[in-house]
């Protein structure tokens, strides 16, 4: 009697790692990324680097209105340490967020795209 092979049926079930009805994606190539990046903006305006520099200023002015008047005097207590505020707490912090309003307008005026890829019909 001859010996009959029986060939291993194949399970219908996916694999775990893939989804039922959705192709496998292929592997992008390297460069295709490079095509599709958006150009390089800075992050700040001329008016922002304006408004931190006079922010840098008002903290220098303020050390060195320290440094310079005697230890217990009216200019150390005082004023000093209200310029050294100002400088941090105020004016860097307008320089930084100077102009956010305007960019997130920008962003909001953009015009949606339609639904489904079909025209708006009005």
């Amino acid at each position: 009697m001859a010996k009959t092979t029986t060939t291993p049926v194949r399970s219908s079930r996916p694999t775990p790692r893939q989804a039922p009805g959705r192709p496998i994606p292929a592997r992008a190539k390297k460069n295709e990324g490079v095509k599709a990046m958006r150009p390089f903006e800075m992050p700040f305006d001329a008016k922002n680097y304006r408004i931190l520099a006079i922010g840098i200023v008002v903290i220098v002015v303020g050390y060195l209105v320290m440094y310079f008047s005697p230890t217990m005097s009216d200019m150390a207590l005082t004023v000093s340490p209200i310029l050294l505020l100002l400088g941090y707490c105020v004016i860097v912090p307008i320089g930084i967020l100077a102009g956010v309003r305007k960019k997130r307008m920008d962003v909001s005026a953009m015009p949606e795209p339609a639904t489904n890829g079909a025209a708006h019909s009005a």
